[in-house]
């Protein structure tokens, strides 16, 4: 209980003292309590909500923390590669080119996210909802997207090889002759919309 206590000053006292961002990531990847993680990340959302709001670049390698709430953020380029985030919430972020590879994202939220050119090669994405994210050239090579929701979502250019889609919804989603996707995946039965280039 006193570990506590001192874990919760310690993360308050950072809201009125200058600690370099990336330093406030590291201690949201080192520490051991699951709310003093999720505390640092508000501080790190309410700094960015004073100065250009953006994350652009920064690492957040083998971050640990479930249900991490990172919506709305401008994290372009950003590092997530190796990092533990089930069910974490990324809607409505600017994540393009960021890397999720070998990430643990099962159940994970990225509704109407722009993730274009995004790689999650290796990365589990179990369950994960990218309803109307878009998805332009994003690698999800060799990605387990089972049971994951890809409805409405922009799929042009994107690379599906070897990924596992089973159970994956793919309704509405936008496809073109670049989009890489298994064989064995019927794009008929699923109800994806085939939107071949050049059309309206």
């Amino acid at each position: 209980m006193r570990l506590a206590r001192r874990l919760s000053r310690s993360v308050h006292s950072l809201r009125y003292r200058f600690v370099p961002t990336e330093e406030l990531i590291a201690r949201v990847s080192m520490g051991d309590s699951e709310g003093a993680k999720h505390a640092l990340i508000e501080i790190i959302k309410e700094r960015l909500a004073h100065q250009d709001g953006s994350l652009e670049g920064l690492n957040w390698t083998s971050l640990n923390l479930s249900k991490a709430m990172l919506s709305a953020s401008k994290m372009p380029r950003a590092q997530f590669a190796g990092a533990k985030l089930p069910g974490a919430y990324f809607g409505y972020c600017d994540l393009r080119a960021a890397s999720f590879e070998r990430a643990d994202l099962r159940e994970a939220h990225f509704r109407e996210a722009d993730l274009a050119e995004a790689s999650f090669v290796g990365a589990n994405l179990a369950g994960a909802n990218f309803a109307r994210a878009q998805l332009r050239a994003c690698s999800f090579q060799a990605a387990d997207l089972s049971g994951a929701n890809l409805w409405g979502a922009d799929l042009r250019g994107a690379d599906f090889a070897a990924a596992k889609l089973v159970n994956c919804c793919l309704t509405a989603a936008l496809i073109d002759e670049s989009t890489r996707l298994p064989v064995a995946l019927r794009l008929e039965a699923s109800g994806a919309a085939n939107k071949e280039s050049g059309s309206g």
